[in-house]
């Protein structure tokens, strides 16, 4: 899930990467920062990698086919349209990601165990396709900054 004890003697490992502040006072204005670390945590963090698979099963049902699915996607992510040059992008992984599921079965089972969110109804590739888009997106600088 999205939510989290806050301790104030110790701090979750996920905050603590993206420079949340100790609660010891009050903070106005909290530094940006862009480190390796926090591209790590949004790439394995069990938190993110479910909140992409369960985006990515949701976006494999929304829409009778791929153009439909990447502007639904956009819209839940970012709250707007992917320009021609993002869709031909994530078009294109989208096909190399189902070659390389077609080849290998068993990372979709794989994948579907990550989180406590119970699997996609049919557990497809094609839901495990779209989690991998659904990580892209919600790695996007664009969605992790707020300006």
């Amino acid at each position: 899930g999205l939510y989290t004890f806050w301790c104030r003697s110790f701090l979750h490992p996920s905050l603590l990467a993206f420079d949340a502040t100790s609660r010891e006072e009050c903070v106005a204005d909290r530094p940006k920062s862009n480190t390796p670390l926090q591209a790590l945590v949004l790439l394995n963090d069990p938190t993110y990698v479910e909140a992409a698979r369960v985006l990515g099963a949701s976006t494999a049902a929304s829409g009778d086919n791929d153009e439909a699915r990447l502007n639904y996607a956009f819209q839940q992510v970012l709250q707007r349209q992917p320009s021609a040059e993002e869709s031909a992008l994530l078009l294109q992984i989208v096909d190399q990601q189902r070659q390389e599921l077609a080849a290998h079965a068993e990372l979709t089972s794989t994948f579907a165990k990550n989180g406590d969110a119970p699997p996609a109804a049919d557990n497809s590739t094609e839901a495990t396709t779209w989690a991998t888009i659904a990580r892209v997106l919600l790695n996007l600088d664009e969605t992790i900054t707020r300006e």
